[in-house]
């Protein structure tokens, strides 16, 4: 039987459940655990079933399935160092999703006995458990539809508790007070006044509304790492949506950063800084077992690109000096399996039907052989057409009023003209303003973003940069009216320059439009590289291996020249 203790060891490690213990007992709890193996298309455990104990992926893949009216879809992928089944970490109820083997499966199962035996000893690792059972359970109550496919959350949290005592007891102290006050008078100083029933029942709504928006709006910001990227969701209700990422590869640093009450209550900002920019999961609870988790997250992305590299330099290695192909255990991983991730269609943020249908009708977004073009928003259009539109059709009642007051009479020629040269000017006018709105756009490229902006019978500009130095993708959305319409701002940081999608329709996709580009393209770039890379080698390691092989032995060749006829002579002589 294949001992697994030294890759258990390597893996607890990465884990932020253990990231914090020492090696020995990191060997001691390795010790302790077993593999349990499953077969592709294996069920682990359905949805009802006793929550006995979690999962720690060794190898393979495993699907997670949540079901909707008996209908599964899968919310999330787990693979080597991903744990899994954390409804056993709370020690309570059932399991609230299917998990299925998508692979041949070697996973570590710590059981319920065996975690509270760690917990007991290892007393540690109790808030980082139960940091990832709430992240859990906002999890399957908010799967966020944006994600890639096959991108995993590892983590989402809202702001602290505190932060929403702090928004709620303002609206909350203020009218239970102007509530005390109104009905003092309503009911008794003025004998129930009619005006005072009126003011008192607005008081009620008015502060039970602004009760209720504070709590939505705490509830409406999270923060969130996947195996891909960090991401900064915050919404202020019916004024402000933005969202914030990076992928994990453009991270350069993870820091914590509190307040004096916030060292006392237990929460602060994880700021992430990347090439030029930054992402600010604010006023989250236990802010350094954040950075763990992104630490690693960003540990397991590397492992797992490094691993694929090798795994593909063997392969080629193999097949370049004749070896026989190399021998894939059933349990290990595949490396079309690994790869095939960034080919599938990506989910798409849609609208509703009537939105759509005015993006489509005018051209908002136009995609033609991979090349996708934005236009600002058709509410922009309005705007610009607004004035001209308004000045055409007090014209036209101007002429309506001339034809029924002035025809027939002497100078009714001389006012139509008048009208036809004023109308032919407001409809020029009213043209520059729509091909001005059209002129603008902003196009995405395979490699590249570009920005054009365009006068009619004026000025052109043009700004394009490279989509692979793209550092930070975030997205906003400002005010009731873009809300309603959904149309926002897309800021694109690149190098030390920043690129703006002004007012473009529906901008959280396309935010991840031009995220999954630059994901898309990097991954080709050192595809590219590392093929190039490997050929090189490659060739080396050929080249010796022929050297080698048509090497002469040096005894054949020394015995060969001492019976040359030039020996001979000498030793006649």
């Amino acid at each position: 039987m294949t001992d697994y203790s030294q890759e258990i060891l390597e893996l607890l490690g990465n884990i932020h459940f253990f990231d914090m213990l020492g090696e020995d007992q990191l060997l001691q709890i390795s010790e302790r655990l077993d593999t349990i193996f499953f077969k592709q298309d294996e069920i682990i455990f359905e949805e009802g079933m006793d929550a006995d104990g979690f999962y720690i992926v060794l190898s393979g893949r495993v699907s997670l399935q949540q079901e909707t009216n008996h209908d599964p879809h899968e919310i999330s992928i787990c693979q080597r160092g991903d744990y899994f089944g954390e409804e056993g970490l709370a020690f309570d109820g059932s399991r609230d999703i299917n998990a299925k083997a998508l692979t041949n499966v070697i996973a570590i199962h710590v059981d319920a006995e065996q975690l509270d035996e760690l917990m007991e000893e290892f007393p540690e690792i109790i808030e980082p458990i139960q940091l990832s059972v709430k992240s859990y359970k906002l999890f399957l109550n908010h799967p966020f539809d944006w994600r890639g496919p096959r991108e995993a959350v590892h983590f989402v949290a809202r702001k602290h508790n505190f932060i929403l005592w702090i928004n709620i007891i303002p609206p909350l102290l203020l009218g239970i007070s102007s509530i005390l006050l109104v009905s003092y008078f309503y009911f008794i100083v003025s004998d129930r006044n009619n005006w005072l029933g009126i003011a008192f029942g607005f008081t009620v709504l008015f502060f039970l509304g602004w009760f209720i928006w504070k709590l939505i709006d705490w509830s409406n910001d999270f923060s969130i790492i996947t195996n891909r990227r960090v991401v900064s969701l915050e919404k202020v209700a019916l004024f402000y949506e933005s969202r914030q990422e990076a992928p994990l590869d453009a991270i350069l640093t993870v820091e914590t950063k509190t307040s004096q009450i916030g060292r006392w209550i237990g929460y602060g900002d994880v700021v992430i800084r990347t090439y030029t920019g930054l992402v600010n999961f604010r006023k989250l609870a236990k802010p350094e077992l954040i950075v763990r988790i992104i630490n690693d997250e960003r540990g397991r992305a590397s492992f797992q690109s490094t691993n694929l590299q090798r795994i593909s330099k063997e392969d080629l290695l193999r097949s370049r000096i004749g070896f026989d192909q190399r021998v894939v255990n059933e349990f290990d991983e595949g490396i079309d399996e690994i790869s095939d991730d960034v080919e599938e269609v990506p989910h798409h943020v849609q609208s509703s039907g009537l939105m759509e249908f005015l993006s489509s009708f005018f051209g908002l977004r136009m995609e033609k052989n991979g090349v996708i073009t934005y236009r600002t928003h058709w509410f922009i259009l309005l705007k610009k057409v607004l004035w001209p539109s308004l000045s055409f059709l007090l014209l036209f009642f101007i002429m309506l009023y001339s034809i029924f007051e002035f025809y027939p009479s002497i100078n009714f020629d001389i006012i139509l003209l008048i009208e036809f040269v004023a109308g032919l000017i407001l409809f020029l006018w009213w043209f520059y303003q729509y091909w001005d709105w059209r002129n603008d756009r902003y196009i995405v490229t395979d490699d590249q973003l570009i920005d054009l902006y365009k006068k009619p019978l004026g000025q052109e500009q043009k700004r394009s940069a490279p989509i692979k130095n793209i550092q930070t993708v975030e997205f906003e959305r400002l005010g009731l009216i873009s809300l309603i319409l959904n149309f926002g701002t897309v800021f694109i940081r690149v190098g030390d320059t920043t690129f703006t999608f002004d007012y473009v329709y529906n901008p959280s996709e396309a935010q991840q439009e031009i995220f999954e580009r630059y994901q898309k393209f990097n991954l080709k770039q050192k595809k590219r590289e590392q093929e190039t890379l490997r050929d090189e080698v490659a060739e080396w390691i050929e080249i010796y291996h022929e050297v080698v092989q048509k090497k002469v032995k040096p005894d054949e060749s020394t015995s060969e020249e001492g019976d040359s006829g030039y020996n001979i002579g000498e030793e006649n002589y």
